[in-house]
């Protein structure tokens, strides 16, 4: 599946659990965690992660949860709720400040 192909994947799985106007907000879990099994029903070797971010005073989120790709990359379908000026709803790419555990 290419990077495209997951991406509008995932979008429809989201929108099935949030609507196509849900917010994300807080539903990392309740969207990442069905699509990571629904994704290893398929064949693809996915890993649900959690970050912890309540050490993080700043953070106004306690933690967060998205599935790691195979090569080390991120599938984030929540993503748009770190995303104040131009959101970006589903996120494949390299882990970014919110895919990282708080030390």
């Amino acid at each position: 599946m290419t990077d495209d192909e997951l991406r509008q994947f995932a979008w429809e799985f989201r929108v099935g659990i949030l609507g196509e106007k849900g917010s994300p907000e807080g539903m990392c879990y309740a969207v990442a965690a069905p699509l990571e099994g629904l994704l290893r029903f398929y064949g693809m070797q996915v890993k649900l992660v959690e970050a912890d971010h309540s050490r993080n005073s700043d953070a106004s989120y306690i933690n967060h949860f998205w599935i790691e790709l195979p090569d080390g990359r991120v599938l984030d379908p929540t993503f748009d709720q770190f995303c104040s000026e131009e959101p970006v709803p589903i996120y494949i790419g390299q882990p970014t400040e919110f895919h990282r555990e708080i030390t």
